[in-house]
């Protein structure tokens, strides 16, 4: 299996797909009317789409911070490498 598999951010994708499921069968086995169903169902669709917005709009942030901070990092090792490479000439 391989790294990617077991990382923490996996099982919690597996956990929340498996809590999802759960939900839409609790809901579809409880006892109310079908035009309340779908209403609900309607409900918790809309809420489910924010929360994966808020999510996508975060993730992409912390890439972005993650993307500028390896810049940085990369910026700084650079001029000491080329000084090191000067040196070596």
């Amino acid at each position: 299996m391989s790294e990617e598999n077991s990382s923490p951010r996996s099982g919690f994708k597996i956990f929340t797909v498996g809590a999802l499921i759960g939900a839409g069968i609790a809901l579809l086995y409880a006892p109310q009317s079908g035009k309340e169903m779908r209403k609900l169902l309607a409900k918790k669709a809309r809420l489910l789409k924010e929360k994966a917005q808020d999510t996508v709009e975060h993730a992409q942030e912390f890439i972005k911070d993650r993307k500028a901070e390896v810049a940085s990092v990369f910026d700084s090792g650079k001029e000491p490498a080329d000084q090191a490479k000067h040196k070596r000439s």
